[in-house]
């Protein structure tokens, strides 16, 4: 099945208006908490680190609390950090603890870094994978803390025997060339497995047929089959298959109230259908994880190492149209495409049809480099696939079941000048909270620089959810620091933007221009441009700084998620002549953090 996406500049569609009044205004304002209200948080896990940004804050921007009290709150805060980190150790729940360490180095509490490390608590949570049957998310671990001190060669042969069982190479290619620079012996059995050439032939048996059962769609009094259809692949021996989150959305989606029914259907067996589950799934980078109950002869294998790019030779197999075993080749045309919300794709020119979303696409060598997920109707070859690196990234994620939730830190982001500059802070979020505002420059984030959007959000993935961390931003000449704790992304921001904020505020992140009202006669209002963010709608549009206008007929088009609205502008680049000028721009944008 193919994702359809709109073009922009589309026509108006009258759809219903939103105003400014019937906001949620029970959103934590700027500063909001007390002395007793951090105290009260501070007792309770759920809100421990957010009591840690309120005392931040206070520190920073009240004169009226005494360096004793914000003294005082911290030691007990960094208390209460040791002791839910040595609960999380004792439990064995080594993905929090892993979580709970990163936020204690930033935060500099010894008594948890001088014992611990994140490289141990690394590999503890790959055995802890591994105990449970989670194979695959294992290997996904034990891969980042390969060349670790930390480990040791009998932990390389063994992961290494596990990439054998799990026909995962280049997993296996990494453990071999640390075995050698280590000079250890290496079984005989991993080298034989690296010698052994990919099987074409395997890759079909690997792949299979997403179908989903929707019942009869009624048409006129007609009635027709409602079908889903789409690709997918092994990845673990134990039936898990990755696709599209699209293709089986039926399944999962509260809001989908029909009839639905999962299956797979197997390349050398295309009549039978066995039933399948959803076990997790990313809707932001439209990837699902399914379950079977069947042992596969062939599974793919995430490869992170191989370079994308352009001009390279390519190969997607899938099931367009239904027809099963169908393998189709190009080239990767360009990649860092920012696409998604959060992330890239590459863009290639691999014949993409409805049925191919979910199937793997390979290099010339057989090496999986990403997946396919979709397709402009409207222009021919020009298709997306989801890199294997941001695949494997939520993959322990997807395996823990459920909807995949994000941490984030609720500010959309623009690329100045090489600087990253805060465009808009989304009310009741952790950037806002913290007193971040329009205009403010992120020089480090945990003393990294950061040069773009896309290397910020893969650091948020790799920090988990309720991480806090330590942000220098510059303002007006001044510099300022101060702890901020990730909250949990919403799936669509802007959607929950245009539920918490006054409308004009909206004009920053879905167009980039700031406006400024300059009067205002009953609902009659009048603006005049204050910025405009180069690169944006705004900014392709001609609009420019001092320029005055009104707007009309603000509208959201909640099913297409497009929010649309005409203005009445007298630009100056036209000799401040009046026209009438009609923006759009989709509401899932790429730039918050």
């Amino acid at each position: 099945m193919k994702r359809k996406y709109i073009v922009l500049f589309l026509p108006f569609v009258l759809l219903y208006c939103t105003t400014n009044r019937g906001l949620d205004r029970d959103i934590p304002s700027l500063g909001e908490s007390t002395v007793q209200e951090i105290e009260e948080k501070l007792t309770s896990p759920d809100t421990l680190f957010e009591a840690i940004q309120d005392i931040s804050f206070l520190e920073r921007e009240s004169k009226d609390v005494p360096a004793e009290t914000i003294e005082g709150l911290y030691k007990t805060a960094f208390s209460s950090v040791e002791k839910e980190f040595n609960t999380a150790i004792e439990e064995e729940d080594y993905r929090v603890a892993l979580t709970m360490y990163r936020s204690a180095a930033t935060l500099g509490i010894e008594a948890v870094t001088d014992e611990w490390n994140s490289d141990s608590l690394t590999l503890k949570l790959a055995y802890a994978y591994k105990e449970k049957g989670k194979v695959l998310p294992a290997l996904n671990m034990f891969r980042k803390i390969i060349g670790s001190d930390e480990v040791t060669i009998e932990d390389l042969i063994l992961f290494g025997q596990i990439a054998v069982e799990e026909q995962h190479r280049s997993m296996l290619e990494e453990i071999v060339k640390e075995l050698t620079r280590r000079r250890g012996d290496i079984p005989e059995e991993q080298l034989q497995f690296l010698q052994k050439p990919v099987n074409p032939a395997g890759m079909l048996k690997g792949t299979v047929t997403v179908w989903v059962n929707r019942g009869l769609r009624i048409e006129k009094g007609l009635g027709y089959p409602d079908r889903v259809i789409g690709s997918g692949f092994f990845i673990d021996k134990r039936g898990y298959i990755l696709t599209n989150y699209h293709v089986i959305a039926s399944e999962v989606d509260p809001e989908y109230e029909g009839y639905s029914r999962l299956y797979i259907k197997m390349s050398e067996s295309v009549n039978d259908r066995h039933p399948a589950k959803v076990v997790g799934y990313d809707r932001i980078f439209d990837i699902a994880l399914l379950k079977v109950e069947m042992t596969p002869s062939y599974v793919f294998d995430l490869d992170t190492n191989e370079k994308l790019e352009p001009g390279a030779k390519i190969f997607a197999i899938g099931s367009p149209a239904g027809l099963e075993n169908t393998i189709t080749s190009g080239i990767i045309s360009a990649v860092e495409r920012r696409f998604l919300q959060m992330g890239d794709t590459m863009q290639v020119d691999v014949p993409i049809n409805p049925g191919n979303s979910g199937g793997p696409l390979l290099n010339e060598n057989g090496r999986l480099i990403g997946v396919v997920f979709a397709g402009i109707e409207q222009f021919e070859g020009i298709n997306f696939a989801i890199p294997s690196h941001w695949v494997e990234m939520i993959l322990p994620d997807l395996y823990d079941e459920g909807d995949v939730v994000h941490s984030w830190l609720g500010a959309a982001m623009h690329d100045t000048d090489g600087n990253l500059e805060i465009m808009y802070t989304l009310p009741g979020e952790p950037a806002a909270r913290g007193g971040m505002v329009t205009g403010d420059i992120i020089r480090s984030i945990d003393s990294r620089e950061f040069t773009n959007i896309r290397n910020v959000q893969q650091y948020f993935i790799f920090l988990g959810r309720d991480a806090v961390i330590e942000i220098i931003w510059g303002r007006d000449g001044k510099e300022y620091s101060g702890y901020f704790t990730l909250a949990d992304r919403p799936y669509n921001p802007m959607e929950v933007a245009i539920k918490r904020d006054r409308r004009d505020n909206l004009f920053l992140p879905l167009f980039g221009m700031e406006i400024e009202e300059t009067k205002a006669i009953f609902l009659d209002k009048s603006y005049t441009v204050k910025r405009v963010y180069k690169g944006t709608v705004a900014d392709e549009t001609g609009i420019s700084v001092n320029d005055p206008l009104k707007v009309k007929n603000w509208q959201v088009d909640a099913e297409n998620s497009v929010a649309a609205l005409q203005i009445y502008i007298k630009k100056r680049k036209a000799g401040f002549m009046e026209s009438i000028i009609q923006m759009a721009a989709y509401m899932e944008i790429d730039s918050f953090i």
